[in-house]
């Protein structure tokens, strides 16, 4: 079976836990591997994920941890859904108040 091994950096800029880790891990910038094989049945290439790992760097040694991709993908988005404080706001206070009148019109689109 042929496979192949995609490697990406992500950064997190908060502390965060993962199902399979034994620790908050901090902030930072983490590499995480993704397996995938070759589906021989289709006219067509297609790609099949059978492993997700991020690595974890521990008292000099490297660890590769299982983790599930959509558990990974919640826990990015919930890091870039807060407010990060070290940078300075820019908009105005009359700018802001139409971003979220903005936003709040089209919440209460979605709920008709």
């Amino acid at each position: 079976m042929v496979t192949r091994t995609n490697s990406r950096q992500l950064v997190f800029r908060r502390p965060f836990l993962l199902s399979g880790f034994d620790a908050l891990q901090p902030a930072g910038t983490y590499t995480v591997d993704t397996e995938e094989e070759l589906i021989d049945t289709l006219s067509f290439p297609a790609w099949k994920r059978v492993m997700t790992a991020m690595q974890l760097t521990r008292s000099g040694t490297t660890e590769y941890i299982p983790i599930d991709p959509d558990e990974l993908h919640e826990a990015l988005m919930r890091d870039g859904a807060q407010p990060d404080l070290s940078t300075p706001v820019t908009a105005s206070a009359k700018s802001r108040r139409g971003s979220a009148r903005d936003a709040m019109k089209a919440f209460q689109r979605r709920l008709k």
